[in-house]
């Protein structure tokens, strides 16, 4: 009878959260869930209650490369999808209700956002997804199986997208897609659902291009609640245009010389903008931006300077701040299909979240006082709540006499031929347990399971400092010896290992510095050899 080769994976991850330096945010639709996607390549998935406490679900993994940008896929009620990027080209299509990867592919291009675009066919409803990146146009993507089907493409001075948005049209079936160039010239595309049949035919061309000379722009947002502004975020100021004429209705410069990283409509009467150091400040606008005023467009042509709208709240951002590794990203979300929510939720580098509730700001708030935070929820604090801790796979064989931390697992290698898996650690040792055995022991937490014993185990010393990388090449090639098990550290040695008797059959002492991978190389190399 064949042995089953079927592995099913499993994470224990100790009572150290895994690293989250947050790079894009999400929250659905329904307001019940929040996406993050970090520089690692992971995707968080956090449960959001109508009271905004927020807990951590699952940790989807699927790309091997930083997360760009996320966005929603599907706009049925039962379905929740949701479509990431990374950095390396690679698509997922994911199922937030029970994080299953649906679909997944990998294009030669780096996509920076991407938007979701609905349309009807019929009595079908159909869903595409607008990507704009590293390319000099915007790619049409089919929402359930990430297929390119035709492009936006510039006629005149095609550039890289900085940022576009989609203008859903009310009394027509036509759809703008406004987007702007890394360059500042203005892009306008008409798209319709005559489109929806539409692959690998001629690329469609924009219908208007004019410059407005925004450069350095973070961001573009149409107003839902007016149906005609648009905000374009730069660097170093931001404006609303009239979203007919492109017409500038009014302009904001930085606040202390900071600079602007986005930014959307709170209403038809205010704009929130945000720094790359995570401050975030609400504007009021004028009435010659608001179309239902008779003051509509009276400041049009007016010098740029006289067009400054004042600082109606600041929001506050932590004030115990943590180290920075990267800055925080920004989002804000709106939304009323379960309730109403208008949030701004702000992710960083610790894997932590601060959310405030928008909606929340009443008129007779001082604009010095500050918005104070909703909630503000770390990956490591919801770790610290669990009750037990959470095991760690050897945490009882990496007791520190005194101390309330076990030794870390700084390297790992499962072999499933054997149903081992080998654990370096941070003081040079290795540990050889029974995977199985090992992992029931530390889920099956109890006083059945203590008096059990632990599983029988090997520890394997020859390295003076922390194991960073372990390799067993018999599992890559079957050219290899199957007792052999190689392992690096940061004093510069490998050390070959009999995984059978436990015994250390040769060291090599490398002088050029700590060991950071091993590999098995090529099949017409000696088989004496690896890398």
């Amino acid at each position: 009878m064949a042995g089953n080769s079927l592995v099913l994976p499993i994470v224990l991850w100790g009572r150290k959260a895994p690293t989250h330096c947050i790079s894009s945010i999400l929250l659905t639709d329904d307001g019940g869930t929040i996406v993050t996607g970090c520089h690692d390549g992971q995707i968080c998935l956090w449960d959001v209650s109508v009271e905004l406490e927020v807990n951590p679900r699952a940790l989807l993994f699927g790309h091997t490369a930083s997360i760009t940008c996320l966005s929603k896929a599907c706009a049925s009620g039962d379905k929740r999808y949701t479509v990431s990027a990374s950095a390396n080209g690679e698509m997922c299509l994911w199922d937030v209700n029970d994080g299953r990867c649906i679909e997944f592919t990998k294009l030669a291009c780096t996509h920076t956002g991407i938007q979701f675009y609905q349309f009807s066919v019929g009595n079908q409803q159909e869903g595409r997804l607008l990507c704009h990146g590293h390319y000099p146009e915007i790619l049409v993507v089919d929402a359930t199986s990430l297929e390119v089907l035709y492009s936006l493409v510039s006629k005149i001075s095609p550039d890289w997208i900085s940022s576009m948005s989609i203008i859903r049209s009310q009394r027509t079936q036509e759809d703008t897609v406004v987007a702007l160039s890394v360059t500042g010239i203005l892009k306008v595309w008409i798209v319709t659902s005559e489109m929806s049949g539409m692959q690998d035919t001629e690329p469609i061309f924009e219908e208007e291009s004019k410059p407005i000379y925004c450069q350095n722009c973070q961001s573009i947002s149409f107003c839902a609640f007016t149906q005609r502004s648009l905000l374009v975020v730069c660097s170093k100021y931001w404006r609303v245009f009239d979203a007919g004429d492109y017409s500038l209705l009014c302009s904001g410069p930085s606040e202390n010389g900071q600079t602007w990283t986005g930014g959307d409509f709170v209403s038809a009467d205010k704009v929130i903008i945000w720094t790359e150091n995570g401050q975030s400040y609400i504007y009021k606008l004028p009435a010659s931006c608001l179309p239902a005023s008779d003051s509509f467009r009276s400041d049009v042509g007016k010098a740029v300077e006289n067009l400054i709208p004042p600082v109606q709240h600041s929001l506050l951002d932590q004030k115990d701040k943590e180290l920075v590794i990267c800055p925080p990203v920004t989002r804000f979300f709106y939304g009323c299909k379960e309730y109403l929510h208008k949030l701004l939720i702000q992710g960083d580098s610790s894997g932590r979240l601060n959310i405030w509730n928008i909606a929340d700001i009443a008129e007779k708030q001082e604009a010095d006082e500050g918005l104070k935070m909703t909630t503000c929820i770390s990956l490591q604090e919801a770790f610290d709540k669990l009750k037990p801790c959470p095991a760690g796979i050897i945490d009882q064989l990496s007791v520190i006499p005194n101390s309330n931390e076990p030794l870390k697992v700084t390297a790992s290698v499962y072999i499933p031929a054997h149903g081992r898996l080998v654990c370096g650690r941070e003081d040079g040792s290795i540990i050889i347990v029974p995977a199985t055995q090992t992992a029931i022991v530390q889920l099956l937490q109890g006083e059945h399971m203590l008096r059990r014993g632990w599983p029988p185990h090997r520890t394997l010393r020859g390295h003076r400092n922390k194991v960073t990388c372990l390799l067993y090449p018999h599992q890559v090639s079957a050219r290899y010896d199957q007792r052999y098990l190689i392992s690096g550290g940061v004093d510069f040695s490998v050390i070959i290992w009999d995984i059978f008797s436990g015994e250390m059959k040769h060291i090599f002492c490398v002088h050029g510095g700590e060991i950071t991978q091993l590999l098995v190389p090529p099949e017409n190399c000696s088989v004496s050899r690896f890398i």
